[in-house]
């Protein structure tokens, strides 16, 4: 349904408008679509440059959170439905596995009937054959694998390119009259029934016209990216966790595809920059952390050649639980959605998020993952079933 326009051409009428075109505003375009919403999403930049940038991610199941288990098992049946809608792979056969982990780290892996098994030091080869000999068992988690980052913004945006329109939101703001919410762009004054922001570091600047106050803080993070010895022509490597620090660090890493590279990075760890400059300080440089990175797989990693082959600098976003948390807030006809390593989500997120706009209300169990990510209640939640 084409957008209405009024008399002067300035003034524009929408029904549900989102705001932001990375994986979780395509993803929740996509879901209010199928849902026969009249949804148009607001994307200045090609879809997926923002923080869903780059080539890949990693699903996992494990989280310390075990409603965040049950999300990511929800997401895996979303990324398979995706998968055959598109006729192509989102989510490589790679698995993953964690090193540092204890029993109960498995909890909510086996709550929720997740295939996972732990692997004896002596057998490690058999899950991570680029892995130094390591102190203590590793968790293997055999349907987690690598996300197909950018395959997967370009199947989302071809589901809804017809919907995208190309122009940055200055603003969101509710009008006097209190009827729906306006988005200003350079072009026109849009107002929609509905609005999600899903921008990501840019959402608490645009959200803050209509209340809401975002506990978002952002770093520079920088993830060099390795060659696999064989040239990936072996038994595909495995996302990884490790949580140990046997090596010095703790970090995560990913193949990326089958191009024979592989990304690894610190976890949690990047300089802190304020939005939405986001910029090194000066003085400050990055190749302190690619010299740390490298000397990870130098010492834990021989299947890796130990000089990067490439670097990406991204923004990490976080609330104050920290890694893994996400909030989603909404009030007077918006919705706002932000948090840390949600790329992986994107299904089932995107139909929660689909559910907020179409409510007026965030569904419970995100208000209880908001509560966590602001420290509400410390305590993670184990959900039955």
């Amino acid at each position: 349904m084409p957008v209405s326009r009024s008399s002067s051409g300035l003034r524009r009428q929408l029904d549900v408008a989102v705001v932001g075109g990375g994986v979780l505003g395509l993803a929740a375009t996509d879901a209010l679509l199928r849902r026969g919403v009249d949804v148009h999403c607001f994307e200045g930049r090609p879809p997926g440059s923002g923080q869903s940038g780059g080539l890949t991610r990693s699903f996992r199941h494990r989280h310390d959170d075990e409603e965040l288990v049950a999300l990511a098992a929800e997401s895996l049946r979303g990324w398979r439905d995706w998968e055959r809608r598109c006729g192509r792979r989102l989510i490589g056969p790679e698995g993953a596995a964690y090193l540092g982990m204890v029993a109960p780290d498995a909890a909510g892996l086996r709550r929720h009937g997740i295939e996972h098994r732990w692997v004896r030091p002596a057998e490690q080869d058999s899950v991570f054959g680029a892995l130094a000999p390591v102190d203590g068992p590793l968790l293997s988690d055999p349907t987690a694998g690598a996300i197909r980052a950018r395959r997967t913004i370009d199947v989302l945006a071809g589901w809804v390119r017809d919907r995208i329109i190309p122009a940055h939101v200055h603003a969101v703001s509710v009008p006097g009259d209190g009827d729906g919410v306006e988005l200003q762009t350079a072009d026109a004054i849009y107002r929609a029934r509905s609005v999600l922001v899903c921008a990501g570091t840019a959402t608490p600047r645009l959200v803050a016209g209509v209340g809401l106050d975002l506990p978002l803080s952002c770093a520079l993070h920088v993830r060099p990216h390795f060659r696999v010895r064989d040239g990936g022509d072996g038994e595909p490597l495995p996302c990884w966790v490790d949580r140990s620090g046997q090596f010095g660090e703790t970090v995560y890493g990913s193949p990326i595809g089958r191009t024979g590279r592989y990304v690894v990075g610190l976890i949690g760890e990047g300089v802190d920059v304020p939005y939405p400059d986001a910029a090194l300080p000066p003085g400050t440089a990055m190749e302190a952390y690619v010299r740390r990175v490298s000397d990870y797989v130098r010492a834990a990693l021989p299947g890796l050649d130990p000089e990067p082959v490439g670097v990406r600098v991204c923004v990490m976003s976080k609330l104050p639980a920290g890694s893994d948390a996400l909030g989603v807030w909404h009030t007077a006809g918006v919705g706002a959605v932000v948090g840390h390593n949600l790329f992986k989500m994107a299904p089932a997120l995107g139909e929660l998020l689909a559910d907020t706009a179409l409510g007026g209300a965030v569904p419970a169990r995100l208000r209880r993952l908001t509560d966590r990510a602001l420290g509400v209640a410390a305590a993670p939640v184990r959900v039955a079933g």
